[in-house]
């Protein structure tokens, strides 16, 4: 028997479907077609510093890495409207290597698998935008990377040109699902103040679903759950932004709340983020339930000198588990970027992790400041 409550949410997303796609009428024939290509390959090198430095059973030698990765994003626009593409293939780690077995090292790794476990090339982003006519509103329709659309920045938010651990590039308090079909809306608000985002996707994504698409897609209905999410941003005196945000997932049955802020200080930039979530009170404790509490804290700096980017962040993140145990997790990170030329740049970071330094609560693995070197060389265009 088909839930009530997932057979409004269909209609409510075919209604918004048929307004939106009445709106892309609004161009005149005449209206020309434009198109954008951009890309990259990033080849990357990790390994351990001084020594595996694990507080924990796990016995299996860490072996040096080397991963690459590929991004083709392809843009076509035509009066109001756009389409975007984004194929993406990355190479999967080995059993024992060091991303597989310390998880939040690095955020590109593995972020295409298949059902077999096996690296695919994907398609992660296929989506529709519409810019009403005023040029302040704005409707996203298709499937994305549901964290690139609320919560972003422009110092912590990308791993392939930024940092690489994965407290720097999202917000690990919030229940993101990855390549999930979703709608977003964002506007100003009558005074001009404020921007705000409203988002609507499905609660799992490609990753919930073995990389399978035609299941992903089929959970349009709100059956396997929704994330939902409303941002409000504000500028203050044109080099300082304030985020603030609440968001939803009825899946893992969390929800939270979270901000951010973003300010320059001559040729700096710095970017803070903060949230906190919680599960519903209802949840009965039973193996494998998330976490019952979350906080988050991050803090990133960033100094473009010359060809020269200095960055560096420091990050903590509390988990409270249904049994009352409490783990933790801090982060650090320091890199240095040259830019041999507008399109190819190399990268030297080092981390450094205290805490569980996987996502598995199950099996986590400690670490005792476990230090970490990434070499990384990027070609875009």
């Amino acid at each position: 028997m088909v839930k009530p409550q997932n057979i409004r949410l269909s209609a409510w997303l075919m209604m918004l479907g048929l307004v939106m796609s009445r709106g892309s009428y609004a161009d005149t024939p005449h209206s020309k077609v434009s198109h954008e290509f951009s890309g990259s390959m990033l080849l990357s090198e990790q390994f351990l510093l001084h020594g595996q430095r694990t507080d924990t059973a796990q016995t299996e030698e860490v072996e040096r890495e080397r991963l690459y990765s590929i991004d083709l994003e392809s843009t076509l626009h035509k009066g109001a409207n756009s389409l975007f593409v984004w194929l993406e293939y990355s190479r999967n780690p080995l059993d024992n290597g060091l991303s597989s077995l310390f998880a939040n090292t690095n955020e590109d790794a593995g972020t295409t698998e298949d059902g077999a476990g096996t690296s695919r090339i994907q398609i992660s982003s296929l989506y529709w935008q519409y810019a009403l006519s005023d040029k302040t509103q704005a409707v996203l329709l298709g499937l994305a990377e549901v964290s690139m659309l609320v919560d972003t920045n422009e110092v912590a938010n990308d791993e392939v040109g930024q940092f690489m651990a994965a407290g720097f590039v999202n917000n690990p308090g919030i229940d993101f699902p990855d390549y999930a079909p979703a709608f977003r809306y964002q506007g100003i608000s009558a005074d001009e103040t404020w921007r705000w985002r409203a988002l609507l996707s499905t609660a799992k994504g490609l990753a919930d679903n073995q990389g399978n698409y035609s299941d992903t897609l089929s959970q349009v209905d709100g059956g396997e759950g929704i994330f939902a999410a409303l941002e409000g941003q504000r500028q203050f005196a044109k080099t300082t932004t304030l985020t603030l945000g609440s968001w939803h997932n009825s899946d893992t049955k969390r929800h939270g709340v979270y901000s951010a802020i973003y300010t320059q200080l001559g040729n700096a930039q710095l970017h803070g983020r903060m949230s906190h979530s919680r599960s519903y009170k209802s949840m009965a404790i039973e193996e494998g339930a998330p976490p019952i509490r979350t906080q988050f804290a991050s803090l990133v700096a960033q100094y473009p000198y010359q060809a020269f980017t200095f960055a560096s962040g420091m990050s903590y993140l509390e988990h409270t588990l249904l049994n009352g145990d409490v783990t933790e997790t801090r982060m650090v990170e320091c890199y240095v970027q040259y830019d041999w030329s507008p399109h190819l740049h190399t990268t030297i970071a080092t981390q450094w992790h205290d805490g569980v330094i996987n996502d598995d609560t199950m099996a986590p693995v400690t670490a005792n400041w476990q230090n970490v070197v990434s070499l990384r060389t990027v070609l875009h265009w």
